[in-house]
């Protein structure tokens, strides 16, 4: 750094309302801010000033500035064309790198530019003098020029392509120029004119085994090249003779795994062009590595020293991390090869790594004093994470220190070797470096000192208390009716943040981000009290219990003072959230009197445990509850679930509300479906044969027990309660209609028995006080009788008929003298004339009361028939309007 280095026009610019500068440059050294030229006038200094940076660029109008970033870091040694201009009409100021357009920026005000001189390398304070060591220029400038005009951007890429100026130039390149302690240099022009683009190139290494050689070149991010048909053979024969003088080199591929079949080390791939020189192959499993010479490919063996040529794919920046430095440009390096073939790293400022006396020595080229040693025993090569031996202080220790230097890119991740593997990658439980380095030291979770895992962490909004969100997932429900419980199965997850915290290496997907049972312990977790349980119950972090970290912000801008690639993520932005499955039994006030057409609701309730919500709060935005049914219920059906928070009291509550609805089918299969079967036998039994009274008394009552039987099982079932339920209605309406059915049975019967008669206890009393009725029911000897003559005309005019019995007696009936058959039964014809006249008289007073017994039963019988099904009907109607009303 100096202020007495710079060049200066003869020429000056006259006066102009617009202007346009550019200049062609070449960096040695970046300083803070390098000040690459200014267009300075007595009358108002600092017209226009072009500054860069390694990430951005500065233009300067009139004491104004402007930081505008670029797409690609600048780097050392390279040659770029820089163009600002200046429209005085729309007051814009853009700024052009390599011909293309950074950005346009407008002035406030316009103004016209005086007699202007142009200053390279040096920043000016006043006019010609009060130069700024700290931002002079360091390298080399060409193709400067100054035009009293404003520059289009065709004409600026006109430039950039070294494709001649445009016209309206003031201030040439060809002009005289004012040197101080500087000078001219020829240079090819091809050299200078070259386009800035990611250039491949190959670095030769010295003489070392195959899989030393595949390390040290993947350390530099490059690979051993494989010829992939006869011209790229030819090219690699090319650069070996021209450029490196080289014989043989290592072909990247060999065939360790499979005799024969040679796969890349690079694309993992089988090589498909195969040249053999002399008579190879023939090392079988001896020689499994290959060299290339001028008569193409050869088996060989790896254990043997050989030299190779790295190619590296394109140019790439390296990064020395480790160091505490204030500018990160004191961070960057570029990677030379010069002609002896060693390697040298160029600081972008002050610094430089290269080989020394079997050593790599990190040393400040300005003051000439080294800072690190790395000794070749320790380490063959500087890439990668090294334990340099520290000579001049760094970071305030000396001794062993760990530098990282890599040419990763940002999305990268440095193997210990110097190799690069997306930074995706790292810590994936997958090792995908070489040596596995990836998943080595994977810590997640970053705790300042003074942590305290006791203490709720602070809110985001300061004096505010800290938000918990809290999900739950139902996955299986089991409501007991007779124990009045609901058992769920659940996975509670509770959700916050600690901005006390940073987490490394996160990645977006959440199950990856997994903290490690050992550390559940170390941190904060809130935690909860289950109060409508079966017992105590409290939720807990354990083995089982699952804490991640989700992903949400974007990682911090990477510190280089650490020397490892780590993304470093806030806690201020990204959450932490607890999981893990529970099985509860929660107490529930079951309401059963529409059994089993209920619908139950059930309540979880739960309380924050950590703190008051003066510190921790249920966050009743972001909670939620869901029911994923994976697991369905047997006698119900989930209406809905609901989740409701409340933070009025000293600590936070929860309510889970379940609304379940019962499964009808099995109580209708089971109860309703039998018991209208039963009831229909019942309300047959009235269509029996009246006179089969054991019959139909006998069904009636076995339908009876059965319901009885019905009715205790279903109350044992259920809890017993003050209350009826609806169920119990129902069957005790069943019980009531069969009691009915049995109740028209009796009826019916003592209806036909006349006993529902108040004058037929008299009337039908033969002699010796037995009715007529009980003499039927003696046993006579009496069969049935069938006509065996023709009618037979009696006295009265009336036509009788005789009958026959089957014991072979014969039978006739009596005529009354008012011509009517008053007899029921009939004697056997061997019986005396004045017993059977007898027998006449008496009956004839007993067959007009049967009569109307028979009658009056009929009439029971089809009140019974009507009353029993209208019964029925009218009691369903109220049931189930009542019901589902």
């Amino acid at each position: 750094m100096t202020n007495n280095s710079w060049a200066q026009s003869v020429t000056k610019a006259p006066p102009s309302a617009s202007a346009s500068v550019c200049v062609r440059f070449k960096v040695f050294f970046f300083r803070p801010l390098t000040h690459v030229f200014s267009l300075t006038s007595l009358q108002q200094t600092r017209e226009i000033n072009g500054e860069i940076f390694v990430d951005y660029v500065r233009p300067i109008v009139s004491g104004a500035f402007y930081f505008l970033g670029i797409s690609e870091p600048l780097q050392v040694l390279t040659w770029y064309h820089y163009c600002l201009t200046y429209h005085h009409t729309q007051a814009h100021i853009s700024a052009y790198l390599q011909g293309h357009l950074i950005g346009t920026i407008t002035r406030n005000i316009t103004r016209w530019f005086g007699d202007a001189t142009l200053v390279l390398g040096q920043y000016s304070l006043g006019y010609l003098d009060g130069y700024t060591k700290t931002r002079s220029f360091s390298g080399q400038v060409t193709h400067v020029g100054v035009w009293g005009r404003t520059l289009s951007s065709r004409e600026v890429l006109q430039v950039a392509r070294c494709h001649g100026n445009p016209p309206g130039l003031v201030i040439s390149w060809d002009d005289d120029w004012i040197l101080n302690n500087s000078s001219f240099v020829n240079l090819e022009e091809s050299e200078i004119c070259e386009r800035k683009e990611p250039k491949s190139k190959y670095i030769k290494l010295f003489a070392m085994p195959y899989h030393s050689a595949v390390k040290a070149c993947a350390g530099l991010g490059g690979f051993l090249p494989v010829p992939l048909n006869l011209k790229h053979a030819r090219d690699l024969l090319q650069v070996m003779k021209t450029q490196r003088k080289l014989e043989m080199i290592w072909v990247g591929a060999t065939d360790q795994l499979q005799e024969g079949v040679y796969i890349s080390d690079h694309t993992g791939e089988e090589i498909e062009w195969q040249m053999w020189g002399g008579n190879d192959p023939n090392g079988l499993q001896w020689q499994n590595c290959l060299i290339l010479d001028e008569t193409f490919l050869h088996d060989y063996p790896c254990h043997v020293s050989r030299d190779s040529l790295c190619y590296l794919p394109s140019y790439r920046e390296w990064t020395l991390k480790g160091p505490c430095e204030e500018d990160t440009a004191n961070y960057k390096y570029s990677l030379l090869h010069p002609d002896k073939g060693q390697l040298v790293f160029r600081g972008y400022y002050q610094y430089e790594i290269i080989e020394k006396n079997e050593s790599w020595l990190w040393r400040n080229v300005i003051t000439d004093n080294v800072i690190a040693r790395l000794p070749f025993e320790e380490n063959r090569w500087p890439m990668g994470s090294r334990n340099w031996t520290l000579e001049t202080e760094v970071c305030g220790k000396r001794g062993k220190y760990s530098l990282q230097l890599s040419s990763c890119l940002r999305h990268e991740f440095t193997c210990r070797d110097g190799s690069c593997i997306p930074r995706t990658r790292r810590c994936n439980q997958r090792p995908d470096c070489r040596d596995g380095s990836d998943e080595w030291e994977c810590i997640l979770v970053n705790r300042p000192t003074g942590y305290h895992h006791t203490l709720p962490p602070p809110s985001h909004v300061p004096g505010t208390p800290l938000p918990v969100t809290l999900n739950i997932r139902l996955l299986s429900l089991s409501l007991s009716d007779k124990d009045s419980y609901l058992e769920v199965t659940y996975h509670l997850n509770l959700t916050w943040k600690d901005l006390r915290l940073r987490f490394h290496n996160l990645k977006s997907a959440s199950r990856l981000n997994q903290v490690p049972v050992t550390d559940h312990y170390k941190l904060w977790t809130p935690t909860l009290t289950l109060v409508n349980v079966r017992g105590t119950e409290r939720t807990r972090v354990d083995e089982e219990a699952v804490i991640t970290v989700h992903r949400r912000g974007v990682p911090i801008d990477q510190d280089l003072s650490l020397p490892e690639d780590v993304d470093i993520y806030q806690g201020a932005e990204n959450h932490l959230s607890v999981d893990r499955k529970y099985t509860s039994q929660f107490l529930c006030d079951l309401n059963l009197q529409l059994y089993p057409f209920d619908t139950q609701h059930c309540l979880l309730y739960m309380q924050v445990l950590s703190a008051a919500t003066d510190f921790v709060l249920l966050d009743m935005n972001g909670s939620f509850v869901t029911y994923e049914g994976a697991i369905h219920l047997i006698e119900y059906t989930v209406i809905s679930v609901s989740l409701q928070t409340n933070n009025s009291n000293i600590m936070g509550e929860a309510e889970v509300s379940v609304e379940l609805q019962r499964r009808v089918g099995y109580p209708v299969i089971s109860i309703y479906v039998p018991t209208v079967i039963l009831l229909i036998l019942a309300y047959l039994s009235l269509i029996f044969r009246q006179e089969n009274f054991e019959a139909r008394v006998m069904s009636s009552l076995t339908v009876l027990l059965v319901l009885a039987a019905l009715f205790t099982q279903t109350s044992t079932s259920l809890p017993k309660t003050s209350y009826f339920k609806m169920v119990d209605v129902w069957l005790l309406f069943s019980i009531s209609l069969i009691f009915f059915v049995i109740l028209f049975h009796v009826l019916i019967d003592l209806a036909r028995d006349g006993k529902l008669s108040t004058s037929s206890s008299s009337s039908n009393k033969g002699s010796g006080g037995i009715t007529e009725k009980e003499h039927q029911r003696r046993p006579q000897g009496i069969s049935t009788v069938k006509p065996i003559t023709e009618p037979s005309i009696t006295e009265g005019g009336q036509q009788v008929r005789s009958f026959i019995t089957e014991t072979g007696q014969q039978v006739r009936p009596f005529i009354t003298r008012g011509g009517q058959q008053g007899i029921t039964h009939f004697e056997r014809s061997s019986s005396s004339p004045s017993s059977i006249t007898s027998r006449w008289f008496l009956s004839s007073g007993t067959d007009i009361e049967e009569e109307k017994n028979k009658t009056f039963a009929d009439k029971l019988f089809k009140h019974a028939l009507i009353f029993i099904p209208c019964y029925f009907g009218i009691f369903n109607f109220i049931y189930w309007i009542y019901i589902f009303a």
